[in-house]
Protein backbone atom coordinates (compact mmCIF):
# COMPACT_ATOMS: atom_id res chain seq x y z
CA UNK A 1 0.00 0.00 0.00
CA UNK A 2 1.38 3.43 -0.83
CA UNK A 3 0.56 6.97 0.22
CA UNK A 4 1.36 8.83 -2.99
CA UNK A 5 -2.38 8.86 -3.78
CA UNK A 6 -3.47 9.98 -0.30
CA UNK A 7 -4.74 13.29 -1.70
CA UNK A 8 -6.50 11.77 -4.71
CA UNK A 9 -9.84 13.24 -3.67
CA UNK A 10 -11.98 10.26 -4.71
CA UNK A 11 -14.87 8.89 -2.69
CA UNK A 12 -14.14 5.20 -3.20
CA UNK A 13 -11.69 4.20 -5.92
CA UNK A 14 -8.06 4.54 -4.90
CA UNK A 15 -8.51 4.66 -1.13
CA UNK A 16 -6.32 1.55 -1.07
CA UNK A 17 -3.54 1.21 -3.65
CA UNK A 18 -1.07 -1.64 -4.08
CA UNK A 19 1.77 -0.92 -6.50
CA UNK A 20 4.00 -3.75 -7.75
CA UNK A 21 7.09 -3.58 -9.92
CA UNK A 22 6.00 -6.66 -11.86
CA UNK A 23 2.97 -8.95 -11.87
CA UNK A 24 1.72 -11.64 -14.22
CA UNK A 25 -1.64 -9.80 -14.35
CA UNK A 26 -3.18 -7.08 -12.19
CA UNK A 27 -6.63 -8.51 -12.92
CA UNK A 28 -5.58 -11.96 -11.72
CA UNK A 29 -4.27 -10.58 -8.42
CA UNK A 30 -7.39 -8.43 -8.00
CA UNK A 31 -9.64 -11.47 -8.52
CA UNK A 32 -7.62 -13.35 -5.89
CA UNK A 33 -8.05 -10.46 -3.46
CA UNK A 34 -11.83 -10.54 -3.85
CA UNK A 35 -11.67 -14.02 -2.33
CA UNK A 36 -10.32 -12.52 0.91
CA UNK A 37 -12.81 -9.62 0.77
CA UNK A 38 -10.41 -6.83 -0.12
CA UNK A 39 -12.09 -3.43 0.35
CA UNK A 40 -14.15 -2.16 -2.54
CA UNK A 41 -12.22 0.45 -4.49
CA UNK A 42 -8.85 -1.26 -3.98
CA UNK A 43 -6.51 -0.56 -6.91
CA UNK A 44 -3.74 -2.89 -8.09
CA UNK A 45 -0.99 -1.25 -10.16
CA UNK A 46 2.04 -2.80 -11.84
CA UNK A 47 4.97 -1.27 -13.71
CA UNK A 48 4.82 -4.28 -16.04
CA UNK A 49 2.71 -7.36 -16.60
CA UNK A 50 4.33 -10.58 -17.74
CA UNK A 51 1.06 -12.33 -18.62
CA UNK A 52 -1.38 -9.50 -19.31
CA UNK A 53 -4.74 -10.49 -20.78
CA UNK A 54 -7.30 -8.89 -23.03
CA UNK A 55 -10.77 -10.05 -24.00
CA UNK A 56 -11.29 -13.74 -24.82
CA UNK A 57 -7.99 -14.65 -23.17
CA UNK A 58 -5.84 -12.83 -25.72
CA UNK A 59 -2.40 -11.79 -24.57
CA UNK A 60 -1.87 -8.09 -23.85
CA UNK A 61 1.64 -6.70 -24.27
CA UNK A 62 2.37 -4.83 -21.03
CA UNK A 63 5.97 -3.55 -20.87
CA UNK A 64 7.36 -0.94 -18.52
CA UNK A 65 6.27 2.55 -19.39
CA UNK A 66 2.60 1.67 -19.71
CA UNK A 67 -0.20 1.97 -17.17
CA UNK A 68 -1.56 -1.36 -16.00
CA UNK A 69 -4.15 -1.24 -13.23
CA UNK A 70 -7.20 -3.07 -11.91
CA UNK A 71 -9.97 -1.89 -9.60
CA UNK A 72 -12.05 -4.09 -7.30
CA UNK A 73 -15.76 -3.18 -7.25
CA UNK A 74 -18.84 -4.52 -5.54
CA UNK A 75 -21.49 -2.98 -7.81
CA UNK A 76 -24.70 -4.75 -6.73
CA UNK A 77 -26.02 -4.39 -10.27
CA UNK A 78 -28.29 -6.79 -12.15
CA UNK A 79 -26.05 -9.27 -13.96
CA UNK A 80 -27.17 -8.08 -17.41
CA UNK A 81 -25.95 -4.55 -16.60
CA UNK A 82 -22.44 -5.50 -15.51
CA UNK A 83 -21.09 -4.74 -19.05
CA UNK A 84 -21.90 -1.08 -18.37
CA UNK A 85 -18.97 -1.03 -15.95
CA UNK A 86 -16.61 -1.75 -18.83
CA UNK A 87 -18.25 0.86 -21.04
CA UNK A 88 -18.06 3.45 -18.25
CA UNK A 89 -14.41 2.62 -17.63
CA UNK A 90 -13.64 3.13 -21.31
CA UNK A 91 -15.23 6.57 -21.24
CA UNK A 92 -13.41 7.42 -18.01
CA UNK A 93 -10.08 6.42 -19.56
CA UNK A 94 -10.73 8.44 -22.71
CA UNK A 95 -11.72 11.50 -20.66
CA UNK A 96 -8.58 11.21 -18.52
CA UNK A 97 -6.36 10.98 -21.61
CA UNK A 98 -8.06 14.02 -23.10
CA UNK A 99 -7.69 15.96 -19.84
CA UNK A 100 -3.99 15.25 -19.40
CA UNK A 101 -2.77 15.24 -23.00
CA UNK A 102 -5.34 17.06 -25.12
CA UNK A 103 -5.42 14.10 -27.54
CA UNK A 104 -8.86 13.35 -29.07
CA UNK A 105 -9.36 9.95 -27.39
CA UNK A 106 -12.61 8.18 -28.28
CA UNK A 107 -14.18 4.84 -27.35
CA UNK A 108 -14.91 1.96 -29.68
CA UNK A 109 -17.44 -0.67 -28.67
CA UNK A 110 -17.02 -2.70 -26.61
CA UNK A 111 -13.75 -1.99 -24.79
CA UNK A 112 -11.14 -0.04 -26.76
CA UNK A 113 -9.92 3.54 -26.56
CA UNK A 114 -8.60 4.98 -29.82
CA UNK A 115 -6.78 8.10 -30.91
CA UNK A 116 -6.98 8.86 -34.62
CA UNK A 117 -7.80 5.22 -35.34
CA UNK A 118 -4.93 3.77 -33.31
CA UNK A 119 -5.54 1.67 -30.20
CA UNK A 120 -4.20 3.46 -27.14
CA UNK A 121 -5.98 1.59 -24.32
CA UNK A 122 -8.20 -1.37 -23.53
CA UNK A 123 -10.60 -2.37 -20.77
CA UNK A 124 -11.16 -5.84 -19.33
CA UNK A 125 -14.04 -6.29 -16.87
CA UNK A 126 -14.30 -9.68 -15.16
CA UNK A 127 -16.99 -10.74 -12.71
CA UNK A 128 -16.88 -13.39 -10.02
CA UNK A 129 -19.79 -15.82 -9.78
CA UNK A 130 -23.04 -13.89 -9.59
CA UNK A 131 -21.13 -10.61 -10.10
CA UNK A 132 -20.80 -10.14 -6.35
CA UNK A 133 -17.39 -8.68 -7.17
CA UNK A 134 -16.28 -7.17 -10.47
CA UNK A 135 -12.68 -6.42 -11.40
CA UNK A 136 -12.16 -3.69 -14.00
CA UNK A 137 -8.76 -3.68 -15.66
CA UNK A 138 -7.37 -0.70 -17.57
CA UNK A 139 -4.30 -0.91 -19.79
CA UNK A 140 -2.87 2.24 -21.40
CA UNK A 141 0.06 2.41 -23.80
CA UNK A 142 1.67 5.44 -22.22
CA UNK A 143 5.47 5.78 -22.52
CA UNK A 144 6.12 2.83 -24.83
CA UNK A 145 8.08 2.79 -28.07
CA UNK A 146 6.06 1.71 -31.09
CA UNK A 147 8.54 -1.07 -31.76
CA UNK A 148 7.55 -2.68 -28.44
CA UNK A 149 3.86 -2.82 -29.33
CA UNK A 150 2.12 -5.65 -31.19
CA UNK A 151 0.81 -5.35 -34.72
CA UNK A 152 -3.00 -5.34 -34.57
CA UNK A 153 -4.98 -5.73 -37.77
CA UNK A 154 -7.46 -2.93 -38.39
CA UNK A 155 -6.56 -0.81 -35.36
CA UNK A 156 -2.77 -0.45 -35.07
CA UNK A 157 -1.50 -0.14 -31.53
CA UNK A 158 0.04 3.21 -30.68
CA UNK A 159 1.24 5.00 -27.56
CA UNK A 160 0.80 8.39 -25.98
CA UNK A 161 4.54 8.98 -26.18
CA UNK A 162 4.55 8.31 -29.92
CA UNK A 163 1.57 10.59 -30.53
CA UNK A 164 2.83 13.44 -28.34
CA UNK A 165 6.49 13.19 -29.28
CA UNK A 166 7.50 13.12 -25.61
CA UNK A 167 6.78 11.05 -22.48
CA UNK A 168 3.53 11.59 -20.61
CA UNK A 169 3.28 12.13 -16.86
CA UNK A 170 2.32 8.55 -15.91
CA UNK A 171 1.45 9.29 -12.29
CA UNK A 172 -0.59 12.31 -13.32
CA UNK A 173 -2.48 10.18 -15.83
CA UNK A 174 -3.08 7.42 -13.27
CA UNK A 175 -4.54 10.00 -10.89
CA UNK A 176 -6.78 11.38 -13.65
CA UNK A 177 -7.96 7.86 -14.60
CA UNK A 178 -8.80 6.98 -10.99
CA UNK A 179 -10.73 10.21 -10.50
CA UNK A 180 -12.71 9.66 -13.69
CA UNK A 181 -13.38 6.01 -12.77
CA UNK A 182 -14.61 7.10 -9.35
CA UNK A 183 -16.97 9.65 -10.87
CA UNK A 184 -18.25 7.22 -13.50
CA UNK A 185 -18.86 4.47 -10.95
CA UNK A 186 -20.72 6.78 -8.57
CA UNK A 187 -22.81 8.05 -11.47
CA UNK A 188 -23.76 4.52 -12.54
CA UNK A 189 -24.66 3.51 -8.98
CA UNK A 190 -26.75 6.59 -8.24
CA UNK A 191 -28.06 7.69 -11.63
CA UNK A 192 -28.92 4.40 -13.28
CA UNK A 193 -27.90 3.56 -16.84
CA UNK A 194 -28.86 6.87 -18.45
CA UNK A 195 -25.79 8.99 -17.61
CA UNK A 196 -23.36 6.18 -18.45
CA UNK A 197 -24.94 5.53 -21.83
CA UNK A 198 -25.16 9.24 -22.60
CA UNK A 199 -21.46 9.82 -21.90
CA UNK A 200 -20.55 6.78 -23.98
CA UNK A 201 -22.58 8.08 -26.92
CA UNK A 202 -20.88 11.48 -26.57
CA UNK A 203 -17.40 9.93 -26.56
CA UNK A 204 -17.70 7.34 -29.34
CA UNK A 205 -17.70 7.67 -33.09
CA UNK A 206 -18.92 4.09 -33.64
CA UNK A 207 -22.61 4.94 -33.90
CA UNK A 208 -23.94 5.68 -37.35
CA UNK A 209 -20.95 4.01 -38.96
CA UNK A 210 -20.84 1.02 -41.28
CA UNK A 211 -19.39 -1.89 -39.27
CA UNK A 212 -18.48 -5.55 -39.35
CA UNK A 213 -18.79 -7.50 -36.09
CA UNK A 214 -17.00 -10.83 -35.69
CA UNK A 215 -18.77 -13.14 -33.24
CA UNK A 216 -18.16 -16.73 -32.16
CA UNK A 217 -20.99 -17.93 -34.40
CA UNK A 218 -20.11 -15.83 -37.43
CA UNK A 219 -19.93 -12.25 -38.64
CA UNK A 220 -22.53 -9.60 -39.39
CA UNK A 221 -22.30 -6.37 -41.35
CA UNK A 222 -24.49 -3.31 -41.14
CA UNK A 223 -24.83 0.06 -39.43
CA UNK A 224 -24.18 0.60 -35.71
CA UNK A 225 -27.38 2.23 -34.47
CA UNK A 226 -27.18 2.54 -30.70
CA UNK A 227 -26.66 0.75 -27.38
CA UNK A 228 -29.52 -0.76 -25.41
CA UNK A 229 -29.94 -0.36 -21.64
CA UNK A 230 -27.54 -3.25 -20.95
CA UNK A 231 -24.79 -1.90 -23.22
CA UNK A 232 -25.37 -4.32 -26.10
CA UNK A 233 -24.79 -2.91 -29.58
CA UNK A 234 -27.76 -2.64 -31.93
CA UNK A 235 -26.79 -3.18 -35.55
CA UNK A 236 -29.10 -2.72 -38.53
CA UNK A 237 -28.04 -5.37 -41.00
CA UNK A 238 -27.72 -4.55 -44.67
CA UNK A 239 -31.00 -6.40 -45.22
CA UNK A 240 -32.84 -4.24 -42.67
CA UNK A 241 -33.01 -6.61 -39.69
CA UNK A 242 -31.81 -5.19 -36.36
CA UNK A 243 -29.47 -7.47 -34.40
CA UNK A 244 -28.54 -7.15 -30.74
CA UNK A 245 -24.84 -7.91 -30.22
CA UNK A 246 -23.68 -8.70 -26.70
CA UNK A 247 -20.05 -9.52 -27.50
CA UNK A 248 -17.86 -9.39 -30.57
CA UNK A 249 -14.94 -7.74 -32.34
CA UNK A 250 -16.04 -4.64 -34.22
CA UNK A 251 -14.34 -3.06 -37.22
CA UNK A 252 -15.38 -0.06 -39.22
CA UNK A 253 -16.03 -0.80 -42.89
CA UNK A 254 -14.74 2.62 -43.95
CA UNK A 255 -11.61 4.52 -42.88
CA UNK A 256 -11.72 5.86 -39.32
CA UNK A 257 -11.75 9.51 -38.56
Amino acid sequence: MIDRFADLGTRLIGRYVRWHESLPSTNDLAVQLTEVSAPEGTVILADEQTAGRGRRGRSWTSPRGGIWLSVILRPELPLERVPLLGLGAGVATARAIRELTGLPARVKWPNDVLVDGGKIAGILAEATAGAEWVVVGVGINANIALAALPVIEGYPATSLQALLGHPVDREGLIRAVLRELDRAYAELKSGGTGPTLRRWRETTDTLGRSVRVEMPDGAIEGTALDLDEAGALLVRLDGGEIRRVVAGDLRLREPGR
